[in-house]
């Protein structure tokens, strides 16, 4: 999902039209652009959006139905399954029309290969993420890239620098910082007990324990990667909160039928 940008509003003890208007005049100052009074969230559940009726649809994509506010003219993507339709951000809509009208297919030797590192599913199973080496056409290698198997367009996660597409791959491996498969299962999986805090209880192989903050899909701590970890059953009293190790890059291909059962029913591939 997108994360929330920071308000800015006129005050609403003195909202006049004209006081608004040297508002706005005053942002233009500053190429600041604000939200209007219907765009004022990032995302919203499918079910209320009939009390949005300037977001109207604007054309169907590969996957979901592009909207657009008549308003302030920004856009907004509908997921395919129709429980939420997310706002994009302005910056992130030359990556989605690309995203929309490029076939991005995996060939069978990298899907071989991701088939056995096994992938994540997103709970609303919009996309799968897979965590290995990528090699670039070009040979530039990455050790901690996520392969995106996915039914929405790349507005959400990370910066527009990072997005890559499956046609940029030219060779997938296992990564040494990959987590493996159960330790990631679990990490997803693991509810949330306080403000973003879902943790994962791990070890590895000198049974130094150390607990995953949150879902997590590389490990590089102070000289231990993702493959010297596997899970230690701990519960409670947790010890050494490491946050996720963030990846370098997002490689995006699309959704399939059968990806699903393919990628994510992976036993860990460490001994």
């Amino acid at each position: 999902m997108p994360q929330n940008e920071i308000k800015l509003q006129p005050n609403c003890d003195n909202d006049s039209p004209s006081n608004t208007m040297k508002f706005r005049e005053f942002l233009k100052i500053f190429k600041i652009n604000p939200r209007c009074r219907n765009c004022q969230v990032d995302s919203i559940h499918g079910s209320l959006l009939d009390h949005f009726p300037n977001i109207q649809p604007l054309e169907p994509w590969k996957f979901g139905h592009l909207y657009q506010c008549s308003t302030c003219s920004r856009f907004w993507f509908l997921h395919e399954n129709k429980r939420f339709i997310d706002r994009i951000p302005d910056k992130m809509m030359p990556l989605t029309h690309h995203w929309n009208k490029t076939p991005l297919t995996l060939n069978a030797s990298t899907l071989e290969v991701l088939k056995g590192i096994g992938g994540v599913a997103e709970y609303y199973q919009n996309y799968i993420m897979v965590p290995c080496c990528v090699k670039k056409m070009s040979d530039e290698q990455q050790d901690k890239a996520l392969v995106l198997i996915s039914k929405q367009p790349p507005y959400f996660l990370c910066k527009p620098q990072m997005i890559h597409w499956a046609d940029e791959i030219k060779e997938v491996t296992l990564s040494p910082f990959a987590l493996p498969f159960d330790v990631r299962k679990a990490s997803s999986e693991k509810e949330e007990l306080s403000m973003g805090f879902a943790p994962t209880g791990v070890k590895d192989k000198t049974e130094i324990e150390y607990t995953l903050h949150c879902e997590s899909h590389f490990f590089d701590y102070k000289g231990v990667k993702g493959e010297d970890i596997v899970l230690s059953g701990r519960e409670k009293k947790w010890r050494k909160n490491v946050l996720p190790t963030p990846p370098q890059s997002y490689y995006f291909a699309d959704w399939f039928d059968g990806c699903d059962q393919m990628l994510t029913g992976r036993r860990s591939t460490q001994s």
